[in-house]
This record gives C-alpha cells, sequence and structure tokens, in this order.
C-alpha cells in the first residue's frame, strides 16, 4: 500500500525542527566565538601586561591620568580625546574608573556635564561654566538634581562661572542655594563673571546666607548682591579678593568693603573696582585695617574714593606690586594728591639696591610704572626682567592739549626718585631726550616706542650741554620716522660722540628703511648695532 502524502502539520512539524536545529547550531557557535572572543581577549592582556606602563602601580598610572583632565586654569575646558585613555585597553579603563579624581571636572559647558554629571557623586567637584559668546540655554532637571545633591552632600571645590546670559548663569546658581540642607563648608573658590551688559544675575541667596570656612579665593565681577554687610560674617580665610562693581545694585560701599578686608586678615591679592564713599565720610573713620599678608593690591574709582579707602589700609612696605586706575581726574589731582602719593610710598619701600625703571605712555590716559629692575647693571638694551612696584592710569576728562600733558607728565616724574631712575621708556609720549636728561640724569638705557623720532631727539637737545653722561643702550619700537628721516638719531650719536661718549648698543623694532651708507654710519657710531627681522633696509 503506497504510503499516504504528509499532511500540512506533519510539514509544519518538519519545519520548525530544522529551524530549531539551525538556532541551535548558531547558538553553538556563537558559543564558541565568545569562547575565542575571551581568549583574545586575555591574550591581549597577558601581551599589554609585558608593556612597561602597565607595570606601573595603579595610583601612579591614574595621577598621570589626572594631569590631562583636571582642572588647571579657572576657564579651562577638556580637550578633544581628553579621556581616550580609557579606550586604550581593559587595565587602563578599571584604573580610570577606580580614579575619583579623574571625574572632579566636568568640562566648561552644559554638553559635557551631561556626559560626566553622574559619575563618582562623592568627590570634590571643580564646577566651571563659560558661557561668553553662547546665549540662551538652562540646566536640565537631571543636572539640577546633580548641582543640588552635591551641594547638600558638601562635594563642590570650586565654582567658576562667566557668561553673557543672566538666565543661563541663575539657572546653575539655583540649585546651589535656597534651602537650610545646602552645604557650604568645602568651597574653596568662587569665580563669577555676568557680562550682561543690564540685568546682573543676583547671587544675594547664595553668598550671603551661608558660611564659608574654607574660602580662600572670591571674585565677582557685575554681581547683584543685595545685602553686603552680610558676606563679611560669611568668610574669614580669604587670600584673593576681587570685586569688579559695574552694574549692581546696591553698590558696596567703603564701610563695606572695610568690613569685608577686616574679617579676612589673611588676604595677600586685593582688586577692587568701582567702590564708592558713602556722603557722612564714614570711611575715614574707625581704626585702620591691618594687611600684613598683603603682596598684591589693585584699585579703581574716582581719586578721591580711591585715596580715602587707602587711608583706611595698613598694608606692607615691600608689597610686590600696587595698582591705581584713576578715573575723571584732574591735572590738580597729579600734584596734590597722586604725585605725593607715590612719593610717600616709594619713601616707605625704601632705596632699590639694583636701581629702577619709569616707564610713561600718554597716548589716551597718563600711564605711569616705576619698575625695580632686579639686577645691578644690564648688559642688553633693555632689563631682561623687570618688577612693578607701583602702577598709576590717569584718566583725565577731557584729555589736556600737548603742551599742558607734557608739563603733567613732568610734574608727576618730579614725585619719583629720580637719582635711582637707569631705564627710561616712553610710549607715544612728548616727553624729549633733552628734558629726560635733565630730570632722569643717571640713566644707563632708554626706549622709545611709537613715538616720533623728531619728538624723541628735537634739535634743542643738540644745544645742551653734559647729556647723558651714564647712557649706555637705546632701544626704538616702531618709531615714527617724520621729517629729517633718521637725522634726528644720527645728530644725537654725532653729539654723544663729540662729548666723548659712545653707546653700547643700539637697537631697532619694526618696518623702517635706512639707506646702506646711512646705517654704516650708525654701526660705526655705536659698539654693537641690533636689527630686529622686520627691520627691512633700502
Amino acid at each position: 500500500m503506497p504510503p499516504s502524502a504528509p499532511t500540512n502539520n506533519d510539514r509544519m512539524t518538519q519545519q520548525v525542527c530544522r529551524v530549531e536545529s539551525n538556532l541551535k547550531s548558531i547558538r553553538d557557535l556563537e558559543d564558541q566565538i565568545r569562547e575565542h572572543e575571551m581568549a583574545i581577549v586575555k591574550l591581549k592582556r597577558a601581551r599589554n601586561s609585558f608593556l612597561s606602563v602597565s607595570k606601573l602601580p595603579p595610583e601612579i598610572l591614574g595621577d598621570i591620568f589626572r594631569w590631562n583632565v583636571v582642572l588647571k586654569a579657572d576657564f579651562e575646558r577638556l580637550g578633544e580625546g581628553s579621556h581616550n585613555f580609557l579606550l586604550v585597553c581593559h587595565h587602563w579603563y578599571e584604573v580610570a574608573s577606580c580614579t575619583p579624581e579623574l571625574w572632579s571636572f566636568w568640562g566648561d559647558n552644559l554638553y559635557d556635564w551631561a556626559r560626566r554629571h553622574l559619575r563618582h557623586p562623592k568627590v570634590p567637584l571643580d564646577l566651571v561654566f563659560n558661557g561668553l559668546r553662547l546665549i540662551g540655554g538652562t540646566l536640565d532637571d537631571s543636572l539640577k538634581n546633580t548641582l543640588h545633591d552635591r551641594a547638600a552632600r558638601d562635594t563642590i571645590r570650586r565654582i567658576h562661572l562667566t557668561g553673557e546670559d543672566s538666565e543661563t548663569l541663575d539657572s546653575i546658581i539655583s540649585p546651589l542655594a535656597g534651602c537650610e540642607e545646602i552645604r557650604t563648608s568645602s568651597v574653596e573658590s568662587v569665580v563669577l563673571r555676568d557680562m550682561t551688559e543690564e540685568i546682573s544675575v543676583d547671587v544675594s541667596d547664595f553668598l550671603a546666607y551661608y558660611r564659608f570656612p574654607k574660602l580662600q579665593r572670591l571674585e565677582l565681577e557685575n554681581c547683584t548682591i543685595s545685602s553686603w554687610d552680610l558676606i563679611a560674617s560669611k568668610t574669614s580665610v580669604l587670600t584673593a579678593l576681587t570685586l569688579f562693581i559695574s552694574y549692581p545694585s546696591p553698590t558696596i560701599t567703603s564701610p563695606q568693603i572695610l568690613s569685608l578686608l577686616r574679617s579676612n586678615p589673611s588676604l595677600r591679592e586685593i582688586s577692587l573696582y568701582g567702590c564708592s564713599v558713602p556722603d557722612d565720610g564714614g570711611c575715614k573713620s574707625g581704626p585702620r585695617v591691618t594687611l600684613a599678608h598683603l603682596k598684591e593690591l589693585a584699585l579703581a574709582g574716582h581719586p578721591q574714593d580711591v585715596f580715602a579707602l587707602l587711608h583706611q589700609l595698613d598694608y606692607p612696605t615691600n608689597m610686590d606690586n600696587l595698582v591705581l586706575n584713576l578715573m575723571d581726574s584732574t591735572v590738580e589731582d597729579i600734584s596734590e594728591t597722586i604725585g605725593p602719593f607715590i612719593r610717600d610710598y616709594l619713601r616707605r619701600r625704601g632705596k632699590s639696591q639694583t636701581g629702577l625703571g619709569l616707564y610713561i605712555s600718554s597716548e589716551e590716559s597718563i600711564e605711569l610704572r616705576v619698575e625695580d629692575i632686579g639686577v645691578a647693571g644690564f648688559s642688553a638694551p633693555e632689563p631682561l626682567w623687570l618688577n612693578t612696584l607701583v602702577e598709576t592710569i590717569i584718566h583725565l576728562d577731557p584729555m589736556p592739549p600737548a603742551d599742558v600733558l607734557e608739563e603733567a607728565l613732568l610734574d608727576l616724574i618730579a614725585y619719583v626718585p629720580r637719582e635711582e631712575i637707569v631705564f627710561f621708556q616712553a610710549c607715544n609720549s612728548t616727553i624729549s631726550a633733552d628734558v629726560m636728561s635733565t630730570q632722569l640724569p643717571y640713566l644707563v638705557g632708554i626706549r622709545f616706542e611709537e613715538t616720533p623720532l623728531d619728538v624723541a631727539f628735537p634739535k634743542s637737545t643738540l644745544d645742551h650741554g653734559e647729556i647723558f653722561p651714564h647712557l649706555q643702550h637705546l632701544s626704538l619700537h616702531h618709531v615714527v620716522i617724520r621729517r629729517g628721516g633718521w637725522s634726528p638719531l644720527t645728530t644725537f650719536l654725532d653729539h654723544l660722540a663729540a662729548s666723548g661718549k659712545r653707546l653700547d648698543t643700539l637697537e631697532i623694532h619694526g618696518f623702517c628703511d635706512m639707506h646702506p651708507g646711512l646705517e654704516e654710519r650708525v654701526r660705526r657710531a655705536v659698539r654693537e648695532f641690533r636689527v630686529q627681522q622686520s627691520y627691512s633696509r633700502a
């Protein structure tokens, strides 16, 4: 009897059996592939174990990784491929994953924050945001919750925020304040710069209502604080303070500044821009604030405000640098206040052991710097290193005519210890060599920058008797060649030769044409003639 034809059920059963058999074969092959892959991984790890770098202890290898990703500057960003060490091998990945300090810096933008904010929530965080040229964008709920949790855990070490959008900055600061569970005892540095030209970010809830026992650096630029009085009671170990007061309301007054300084006697660097003195003259009363560790002091504001504040500070005589940026000044302020203060300040420092340098500029404002050369004598056209002792920028409104301006400059120079000035720099200045020879007779080196040559060496110089008896070096940087060409310089060199003197070095920087014959004449007049590469010969 012939076999019966397979039914549909039989065919279905056979097809299912074949599929199951194929699936089992695929699973068996996949198992073999995984076994081979694991074997390859083990072989690679065994190979990598023979590399020298694999023999480094994990803590040293992690420290090497750390230097590639930790914060080194205020607003540094993570470089492209900064975390590529995670992809090198399994050992490196394990070491990096077990090194919490690698995740203390998320980057400087919201995109990088979103990628890294959930890693190692207990590691001290350096929170950095650079929103310059970035308008718009706020934190999502995940980032807000993470920041709030960080603040509650007290695991935020630095807060450095800058941007041009107050809304974005506010969305970052808000999770860090506003409730009792917030802790700020681990915060060491706060830098907040709001570059918005209208409404500035309000940081009152963050700075005025929490204590910062470890805060060493505080920098606020254009931030609003409703109660400056409260801040003085929240800090005590500041070493660096910068307040740039331009837009915020209310403006911090000098008594409030003095209270803040008095609460932080360990300050080493202070920069204050835009302080004010109340009408009642309160700044001039009360004991002076002692700042025994102060090294750098920079003040900007109206002369009467700046000097009223200086009168209340007891600072060391050996500060590294003092900068005064004086707004809306008058010519009378130079002789009545500014000049006498510079004279008294330099007298308090005592006589320089190596000589001083003097820098004068009068392009858009009067700028004067008195600098310590640091070495007894110098062989190059200019000292290799200058340490600024005091810098004064005087904004005159309006700028006076040239003759009045020159008289103001000479009046200012009269207050510096002229017998100690051995190096002089002039930029866009109307002070000529003959005037300097009278005012600064001990000069060893002179540098003219962007100054007309006929102004630097006018004809009246030749009529002067003994001129620069100690001059050895002359440096000309991008001087302006006008009428007479190079003749003012050659005439000056001839005059020195007639007096029995000869420059050791003459150096010229900038694009200037000089005829070969004239160049040879200049070379014979000095011991060494130096020319920068940008200098071109006719």
